[in-house]
């Protein structure tokens, strides 16, 4: 990987928070209590990796950029309706992105992890806490989606 790819998997990486924090921003409208208040921390955790990768690309020298503008950027990328209703279908797909976006990061470290370059170690160090998060995220929503 060169530092153009590098900052490409960046900003694949900041378009899906986009996407995820979209998933959750709507927390105030569900009825579950659980769901309402886990959905509002995840909200800020979206945030927090936005904050994240952004910082990352800026202290690389570059601009952050979506790379899908508008639109049902998770949808398309994934393949997967983001218009569900119901909790129980709320749950599928958010698990399945969860699940996706661990996977994502996992790869993504494994190839900076790769690479004799200090730059990508310390990269992959900071986005490792990203791919745990999302792997607690798709844990919470597995469960939750088993109790329902």
């Amino acid at each position: 990987m060169d530092d153009k790819q590098l900052i490409t998997e960046l900003n694949k990486i900041l378009t899906l928070e986009h996407g995820h924090l979209g998933m959750y921003e709507n927390y105030g409208t569900y009825q579950d209590k659980d769901m309402r208040r886990t959905f509002r921390r995840f909200t800020e955790l979206e945030m927090e990796h936005i904050n994240k990768i952004q910082s990352i690309i800026r202290n690389l020298g570059e601009k952050p950029s979506l790379i899908v503008e508008g639109g049902d950027i998770l949808g398309k990328l994934f393949g997967v309706s983001m218009h569900v209703t119901g909790d129980r279908e709320v749950l599928k797909v958010y698990n399945f992105i969860e699940q996706k976006s661990h996977q994502g990061y996992s790869d993504f470290i494994s190839k900076l992890e790769r690479e004799d370059n200090k730059m990508y170690q310390f990269v992959a160090e900071i986005t490792a806490a990203n791919k745990l998060e999302a792997y607690l995220q798709h844990l919470w929503l597995k469960d939750k989606l088993d109790k329902i």
